[in-house]
């Protein structure tokens, strides 16, 4: 399989199952203007993750090391509090995943 086809495939799935979302959105635009690689993970990870952590009931999840929050965001909307502690290791990262 081309990489042409497995993008066409990731588009396909992250068109069908992830909705626009202005929090997400903002997370990898404040992680582009801050300059940040654009290493996040895909939309269709990220509901996967979500979908995951929903399945095995997760109560708490910690998420070591964040670049610019956006699977932050995924994984703390599959749990039931406000409860996703992030060690990022990096000032900088810090900075911009709470803004």
């Amino acid at each position: 399989m081309t990489q042409e086809n497995w993008a066409a495939v990731d588009r396909y799935i992250t068109d069908l199952f992830v909705q626009p979302d202005l929090a997400l959105d903002t997370a990898l635009q404040t992680a582009a203007d801050a300059g940040l690689p654009p290493h996040n993970v895909s939309p269709n990870q990220g509901k996967l993750l979500l979908l995951l952590a929903q399945i095995q009931k997760a109560h708490t999840i910690l998420e070591i090391g964040t670049l610019g929050g956006y699977s932050t965001i995924w994984l703390a909307r599959s749990l039931p509090a406000d409860l996703n502690p992030s060690l990022p290791y990096m000032g900088t990262l810090l900075d911009i995943s709470l803004i």
